[in-house]
This record gives C-alpha cells, sequence and structure tokens, in this order.
C-alpha cells in the first residue's frame, strides 16, 4: 500500500501587464529618431544647406562681376540695386527642397509601409502628424536658420568689394532675414500636409512644387476686374514675399499681414492632412 506523495507548491511571481501610455514627449522622441534615420532625409537637407548658401554666393559673385565696370554699377544703382536679394536667391531656391523634405518625411513611410507600426504603437494619429510637425519645424528652421545666415554674411562680404554691401543692422535686414527662415519652415510644413494628404512622395512634391512656381504664373493673366490683383496676392506661395524682402513691393501682402495670410495656408494644409490621416483607412 502507498502512502501519498506531499507535493510542494512553489510560489512563483504572476506576471502582471504594466499599462504605459503614449505620450506626445515619447513621440517626439520617436520622430526624431525616425528624421534622422531616413537617408533621403538627411541628403535632403544637406543639399537644402549647401544650396541656400551656393547659390546667394554664386549670385552675389555674378552680381559683383556685373558691378566691376563704372557704367555697370551705375545702372544697377539706378535700378535699384538689392545687394540683400541678391544673397537670399538661394533661399527662394531651397523652398522647392524643404518642401519635398516635408513630403518626404510623412509620405516615405506610407510607401515603406512603416506608418502602419506608428499608428499600432499611437493610435492618436494627429498626434503623430502634430509630433512630426514640431520635429520638422525644429530642423528646417535651425539648418535653413544657419544657411540663410551664411549666405547673407558671404554674399554681403562679396559685394562689400564693390561697395554695394548691406549691414545686418540696417533698416528690415534682421526681419528679412527672419522672414526667409519663416517662408521655409512653413513650406516645410505645407509639404508634411501635403504629402498625408496624398500619402504619395512623387504625387506630393510635384504638387507642392507646382504651387509655388507654376501656379503664380498662370495667375498673371486673370484680369483686375475678375480680382486678379487679389487672388494673386492670397495665394499660397505670394503672401509671404514681402516678409522676406528689405524693400517692400506693391505687389504682395505687407509683411504683417502675408505672414498670418501664410500661415493660415500652413495651418489649412495641416488641418486637412490630419483629417485625411483619421478617416481614412492606411
Amino acid at each position: 500500500m502507498s502512502s501519498p506523495t506531499n507535493s510542494t507548491v512553489i510560489d512563483r511571481p504572476q506576471f502582471v501587464p504594466v499599462e504605459r501610455r503614449v505620450t506626445f514627449g515619447g513621440l517626439l522622441r520617436s520622430e526624431w529618431i525616425k528624421f534622422w534615420s531616413v537617408r533621403s532625409v538627411i541628403v535632403t537637407m544637406i543639399v537644402s544647406f549647401v544650396a541656400i548658401v551656393g547659390i546667394g554666393v554664386l549670385t552675389s559673385l555674378a552680381t559683383r562681376a556685373g558691378l566691376s565696370s563704372a557704367e555697370g554699377a551705375e545702372a544697377m544703382a539706378a535700378q535699384g540695386f538689392d545687394g540683400f536679394g541678391a544673397s537670399m536667391t538661394g533661399a527662394q531656391m531651397g523652398t522647392l527642397i524643404v518642401a519635398a523634405i516635408g513630403v518626404i518625411v510623412i509620405a516615405g513611410e506610407f510607401s515603406t509601409g512603416m506608418i502602419r507600426t506608428s499608428f499600432v504603437t499611437a493610435p492618436n494619429r494627429v498626434g503623430i502628424l502634430a509630433a512630426k510637425a514640431v520635429v520638422l519645424a525644429v530642423n528646417v528652421a535651425v539648418v535653413t536658420g544657419v544657411a540663410v545666415l551664411a549666405a547673407f554674411f558671404l554674399g554681403q562680404a562679396v559685394l562689400n568689394t564693390r561697395d554695394f554691401g548691406v549691414s545686418i543692422s540696417d533698416d528690415g535686414v534682421a526681419l528679412a532675414l527672419l522672414g526667409n527662415v519663416a517662408m521655409l519652415t512653413g513650406v516645410a510644413l505645407a509639404g508634411l500636409g501635403v504629402g498625408a494628404l496624398l500619402r504619395n512622395a512623387a504625387g506630393g512634391i510635384c504638387t507642392v512644387i507646382a504651387s509655388i512656381f507654376v501656379v503664380p504664373l498662370l495667375l498673371l493673366p486673370i484680369p483686375d476686374s475678375w480680382g486678379g490683383e487679389e487672388i494673386q496676392k492670397f495665394w499660397f506661395s505670394n503672401t509671404a514675399q514681402n516678409a522676406t524682402l528689405v524693400a517692400d513691393s506693391p505687389s504682395y501682402l505687407d509683411a504683417g499681414p502675408g505672414l498670418i495670410a501664410f500661415a493660415v495656408w500652413v495651418l489649412a494644409l495641416l488641418g486637412f492632412g490630419g483629417l485625411a490621416l483619421k478617416t481614412r483607412d492606411v
């Protein structure tokens, strides 16, 4: 007759899942890592810096060559030569590149499928877009800010050899430099909104480029009796033009109202992009 065996009960700690909420700070850290992990974004950021500085300096050099003769200098002076604008030519062209960065930041994730992981980890899709916008704005503002300053000081150093340069302490120069950085940052954010809407990098980039360079040309033939002048002034890429210039042009809105109108455009595009993310399937 066998005796019963006493079994020893071993107390084991039970697994208790810990609930961790996804915070906006966590989204910012995640988006920052993703931003600087995409090779195309890094390359495009470098290209934007080189283009802003390089084109500005080359334009200043070409302008100095035109000022080498007394006749050329007198002609440029009579036409109201803008030394500041010469060094900022690269910033105007740089809008194309930063717009592409904004599109790539989100459209690239749709093409690779990375966006699915992001949405599963953080179901708040609008929060993801907001984190992307903050990271994009900070990086573009810093990189283009340094590039704009470098283009200005190098360009003016070139023009000063013919006594046509301007100083950062001159009236309106510092504000115009800030206006160029604001425009570049805003265009990048607009690209982000368009990328969220279209979810396609090539289509988004073409759309933003067309809105900046093609549509303004198509608006020129509209007669003033049809409101052509006002339409041109309030078009996306024209609104902030005077904020980037030292001397205001009557063809555009004043700097203050222009920046407000530009901000409304950018926020509207981001808003429509966020609505598309929230209402459409991946």
